[in-house]
């Protein structure tokens, strides 16, 4: 059993309490009940930002809301499918979809939103090549005898076009940013690595990579270039990947964060359990020195950062005594804490 003590230490850096199956009634209701100290409540649709609103206005103290999300198939259809013109019987996955929303009235809204809300951020954003339409329920297969999703796919071009005009309103207003990278590792670098060269305000808000997928190897070379880049990680998402340790050993000691991603308000204590106890086994830490650094994470990364202040890049051999020390350290609190990884 996870200490409850700690639970109560610690911040969900991602979640969909909005979109718990059970309604936002039993989701207030579970919020109340959740050790978990803080939750970073996404919106997922841009009908259900309203939503996200109610769970910050009844829970202030604890829930962190972010706003965003626009789906990338909101607009111009026929423009982003062209399959719809040699393939009629897509027409009714197209039907199914809410009336397009213009970005000019979505950005609008977003930033009401995120100005009505000074503590809030942008979330979630981001890019994703396996993502496919759903078909409608009644055209959709039984359970088990095919795939609810159609072939209908939005073109990364479209995705990267909504993504920039909602980091440039979250670097205008000086919040950060909760942003998935899905099958779009190289999209995601070079765009990170834009933002780096010609916009000199992207260093001053942070960006979680959340339930993050990419390789330990893209999260080193990130690291390298970007100071203002943290990873946070779900058992229920990242926890598949057969190099999920490798992955938590990789991030540095002060970019590292947790979250659920479950909208199972009433499972996100467990979650965020399995998540640390993950990074425990993967980096040899005790649970309190692992709750201590990811509380001091948290704190870092809601800091804004004044612009140009990219700190210079430390050399091999400084690196190398940083891990010395941190290695040290972690040793020493394993001598005063005896409390078990698993």
């Amino acid at each position: 059993m996870f200490p409850i003590e700690l639970l109560q230490r610690l911040t969900d850096a991602h979640c969909h309490p909005v979109d718990d199956s059970a309604g936002l009634d039993r989701a207030l209701t579970a919020i109340e009940q959740l050790h978990t100290a803080r939750l970073c409540a996404q919106s997922s649709t841009l009908e259900n930002q309203s939503c996200t609103r109610s769970l910050a206005v009844a829970h202030p103290d604890r829930v962190i809301p972010f706003f965003a999300k626009l789906s990338p198939w909101q607009e111009h259809y026929m423009t982003l499918f062209p399959e719809l013109g040699t393939d009629p019987s897509l027409q009714p996955v197209v039907d199914s979809l809410l009336p397009p929303t213009s970005l000019e009235t979505y950005l609008t809204t977003l930033e009401q939103n995120l100005v009505h809300y000074p503590h809030s951020h942008v979330g979630e954003i981001g890019l994703d090549r396996a993502f496919r339409l759903p078909l409608p329920t009644h055209l959709q297969p039984p359970r088990g005898q095919g795939s609810p999703r159609s072939k209908l796919q939005t073109p990364i071009q479209h995705q990267l076009a909504l993504v920039r005009a909602q980091l440039d309103l979250a670097i205008k207003l000086r919040r950060h940013v909760s942003f998935h990278s899905v099958r779009s590792s190289k999209e995601t670098v070079t765009l990170l690595r834009d933002y780096l060269d010609h916009n000199p305000g992207f260093e001053s808000i942070h960006a979680c990579l959340h339930s993050f997928g990419g390789s330990p190897e893209t999260i080193r070379q990130l690291q390298k270039v970007h100071h203002n880049l943290f990873f946070s990680f779900a058992a229920v998402i990242s926890g598949r990947s057969p190099r999920f340790s490798e992955m938590l050993r990789a991030v540095d000691d002060a970019r590292l964060l947790v979250e659920s991603d479950f909208s199972d308000t009433s499972k996100i204590d467990e979650q965020i359990s399995e998540v640390v106890e993950a990074i425990c086994t993967a980096r040899s830490w005790t649970r309190e020195y692992c709750v201590a650094q990811l509380e001091k994470n948290w704190l870092s990364f809601l800091e804004v950062e004044p612009e140009g202040s990219r700190p210079k890049r430390k050399s091999k051999k400084e690196r190398k005594m940083d891990e010395q020390a941190r290695r040290r350290q972690a040793e020493e609190q394993k001598s005063k804490v005896r409390t078990p990884c698993t």
